[in-house]
């Protein structure tokens, strides 16, 4: 009997031993008897990613971070990624350390850089790209701490920017500020008016513009029924003849103006007689002027003016009496 019992235990050991083997390979991702792909991964920092951690592509888990090691130069770090079976991954393919829930687990997902453009991925040096093993850029989401990091940090600014906003924005400053709006206000009003008057100003031009551009299209349909009429006289063919009477008019008028060229001679001779004509007169009237001859003296003379014209009175008395008496001044004898 106790033999038996020493079987049992030993056989329920040996069976719990391999079970945790069993979980513990599965665990950690162990493929048994599938392909493996092994790729490398470079990126700035790992955040609070550990070894152990899932790889997820499309949110399905498809292996496990083998390995976490700082680069020589220390400007990056170097991830191992087991993945299970053999995966065909493409060329436009990153990788991205994020938070795999909100209990600390963090993950590792493939994506394509195409959908993720937001995301600054590291670029892989040509080195790594000629080698066998797969080296993929990555990039690490900022974890809480550093966003609590930049949380506190911002705070600092917002403090130090409103010490410096009520150091500048005293009463004084709100007076001022006041007296700005104002004077925005006066110079908004000043702008309405001015941009009041200049559409004032517009709407004339417009009218003037509108008046001037009728004014153009009557003259064009002027100028267009005479160009027309123009068209039809020289359809009618009455060019011709027109141009006959103007060469004759042309004629006329050449021979008028012959005519009145010998006019113009003869006028020169007539106005060269008048010219001596009024000499003759101007020499006579100064000689009337200065008394000489008897019609000078007469002029200038009022005595002889007055006795000539007694003497007419007296011949004009003697002929009204030889009309009344003729017999006294002329006898008729026959016998």
């Amino acid at each position: 009997m106790t033999q038996g019992k020493e079987i049992a235990v030993g056989s329920v050991i040996v069976a719990a031993l391999v079970v945790a083997m069993v979980g513990t390979l599965w665990l950690q991702g162990t493929n048994f008897g599938r392909g493996a792909t092994y790729v490398e991964v470079l990126t700035r920092n790992v955040g609070q990613l550990t070894e152990g951690n899932a790889v997820k592509f499309r949110g399905v888990s498809i292996g496990r971070v083998d390995g976490i090691e700082v680069e020589p130069g220390e400007n990056a770090v170097r991830l191992g990624l087991n993945l299970q079976g053999e995966l065909a991954l493409g060329d436009d393919i990153a990788v991205l350390i994020a938070p795999e829930s909100l209990f600390g687990d963090w993950q590792a997902e493939i994506v394509t850089r195409s959908a993720s453009r937001e995301f600054p991925f590291f670029d892989v040096p040509r080195a790594d790209l000629t080698r066998d093993t797969l080296v993929l850029g990555g990039y690490a989401i900022p974890d809480i701490s550093r966003l609590t990091a930049a949380a506190d940090e911002i705070a600092q600014n917002l403090r130090v920017l409103t010490d410096r906003f009520e150091l500048a924005f005293s009463e004084e400053t709100a007076d001022q500020f006041s007296s700005a709006i104002a004077n925005i206000e006066g110079i908004s009003a000043d702008i309405r008016e001015l941009i009041g008057q200049q559409a004032s100003t517009f709407d004339n031009v417009s009218v003037q513009v509108e008046r001037a551009a009728t004014e153009i299209g009557q003259a064009s349909m002027q100028a267009r029924l005479t160009l027309e009429e123009l068209d039809a006289l020289l359809r009618r063919g009455n060019v011709d003849s027109i141009l006959v009477n103007v060469h004759n008019a042309s004629a006329s008028l050449e021979r008028i103006a012959a005519e009145v060229d010998r006019s113009t001679g003869g006028m020169e001779k007539a106005l060269a007689r008048a010219d001596s004509a009024f000499s003759s007169v101007q020499r006579l009237t100064a000689r009337l002027e200065a008394g000489g001859g008897a019609l000078g003296r007469l002029i200038a003379d009022s005595t002889l003016a007055i006795r000539a014209e007694n003497a007419i009175v007296q011949f004009d008395s003697l002929l009204a009496d030889m009309q009344r008496n003729p017999r006294r001044y002329v006898r008729l004898s026959i016998f």
